[in-house]
């Protein structure tokens, strides 16, 4: 009896070494990353056009996709939407100003968005948008968007 209780013992003491070096290794292995959204959109004079985005970015990670950003815009008047891609910076560090670039793979969009922190819940955060393309750009900003951060940095 005493043979199977020691076993049982030695089989316990394994099972709860193994688990809890499981759940350590997850959380140390565990890849947070800060990601950051715009969607909204505003008027560019300089276009006579509105304009809208939604723009995904993977702002500070350690994984492969760190400062890349994926997304789409409109330019209305001119009958564009286009997939973007681009990057982020957040200028200076640690700020909550986002800095996007991003273009359409046939440059018919290009672009740099700015939020104005702090970064306020729900469409209450400025975004200033400047075109390179289309012709002529222009550079124009509004209030009513919505700017998400989420992550370890947030």
């Amino acid at each position: 009896m005493s043979r199977i209780l020691t076993m049982g013992f030695v089989f316990l003491s394994i099972a709860a070494v193994v688990l809890i070096g499981s759940s350590r290794a997850g959380a140390q292995s565990s890849k947070h990353s800060e990601q950051v959204v715009f969607s909204g959109g505003g008027f560019n004079d300089g276009l006579g056009s509105p304009y809208g985005f939604w723009i995904w970015c993977e702002a500070d990670s350690t994984n492969p996709y760190h400062g890349v950003c994926n997304g789409a815009m409109y330019v209305y008047a001119r009958g564009l939407t286009e997939h973007v891609g681009g990057t982020i910076t957040e200028t200076p560090p640690d700020s909550s100003t986002y800095v996007m670039t991003v273009a359409s793979a046939d440059g018919s969009i290009a672009a740099t968005l700015t939020n104005t922190p702090p970064v306020k819940q729900g469409p209450h955060n400025t975004v200033t948008v400047h075109f390179t393309a289309p012709s002529p750009g222009g550079t124009s900003s509004s209030d009513g968007n919505v700017v998400n951060v989420t992550g370890p940095s947030n």
